[in-house]
């Protein structure tokens, strides 16, 4: 548990990066959106989109920023793991608390302008708590997909990541052409505005998977 704590406590060390920077860049986002819909009217803005980037960024610094610092203090792997899915965690939580809080508001005062920015059409008939769930999902699946990035990285190297990075890219552009070659793409819309919040849950295996291999990768990686 002390080595957890001192993981935890070297995380909070840089308020500015997890506390004040992402909601700045929100808010920043949100105040422009709301000044353009002064002028145009009601529409509904994809701004928010830069806080769930943010936390994939979040997840990706993290091992290059400390991990070798804290190994180099004593820290064990499993304990560095252990802070650091925490720190992450409750972040991701926290995120989507304030998300779901905002969107309240929005859906009861439309800002005065019609602004859209926190809700969604699709997520509009949700709750309070199923729409801080589906962030939360969202948010820790962006978060832990950066969070195994670097671990592969720091497990085999960036030339493996840049390789699996180019690999993904290749298979997703494969499956967009045959797609694409068999006219499907009417059917992939109609099954994701049908399935919009549904589809989000199966986000859930695919975060804890890439949290274990984080896990496996980091525990054998070396010290630089």
């Amino acid at each position: 548990m002390p080595g957890i704590r001192n993981v935890i406590r070297t995380h909070h060390v840089d308020r500015w990066l997890w506390v004040y920077m992402p909601y700045t860049i929100m808010i920043f986002n949100f105040l422009t959106n709301l000044i353009v819909s002064t002028f145009t009217g009601p529409y509904t803005s994809g701004g928010v989109m830069s806080i769930y980037v943010f936390m994939m960024t979040l997840g990706i610094i993290t091992v290059p920023m400390n991990f070798s610092f804290l190994l180099g203090l004593g820290v064990r792997r499993k304990d560095y793991y252990s802070g650091t899915v925490i720190w992450l965690t409750v972040h991701m939580l926290v995120a989507s608390i304030v998300l779901a809080v905002l969107r309240e508001i929005e859906k009861a005062t439309s800002w005065g302008t019609g602004l859209g920015f926190f809700n969604f059409p699709f997520t509009n008939e949700l709750g309070f708590l199923e729409f801080l769930a589906l962030n939360f999902v969202v948010f820790t699946f962006f978060c832990f997909f950066g969070f195994l990035l670097p671990s592969i990285a720091r497990r085999f190297g960036a030339l493996v990541l840049a390789a699996l990075l180019v690999l993904m890219f290749v298979v997703l552009g494969i499956a967009s052409v045959l797609v694409t070659f068999y006219e499907l793409w009417d059917e992939v819309g109609r099954f994701f505005a049908t399935y919009q919040t549904d589809s989000i849950w199966y986000l859930i295996p695919f975060t804890l998977l890439f949290a274990a291999i984080a896990y496996l990768l980091l525990r054998r990686s070396t010290v630089k």
